[in-house]
């Protein structure tokens, strides 16, 4: 009945587009709460920023504490993820 992906987690910068499109099943599944989707978005897109800046700063120095605030970033959308997805499940259930 559902689509429902509980297990979402971001490993690397390839699954950030897989990111992207589900905010627009979210959307499309949570029309009610569009606003605080996109707000969501906002936060995710910025932690997203932060990995891409922190990388390039890798890239240039070869520092490893780039590289640990880019792993920073990714633990930070995933835990975005998380508590979005209990909540999506909390209102499906609700729903019952």
């Amino acid at each position: 009945m559902f689509d429902l992906n509980i297990y979402m987690e971001v490993k690397s910068e390839t699954d950030f587009q897989e990111l992207r499109q589900q905010f627009s099943i979210w959307r499309k599944r949570h029309s009610m709460f569009i606003y605080d989707v996109n707000r969501i978005e906002h936060i995710v897109e910025d932690h997203i920023q932060k990995y891409s800046i922190a990388l390039v700063y890798y890239r240039q120095t070869k520092k490893k504490s780039y590289l640990e605030k880019a792993q920073h970033e990714i633990d930070e959308i995933n835990k975005l993820i998380q508590t979005v997805e209990k909540i999506e499940l909390m209102s499906i259930l609700s729903r019952g």
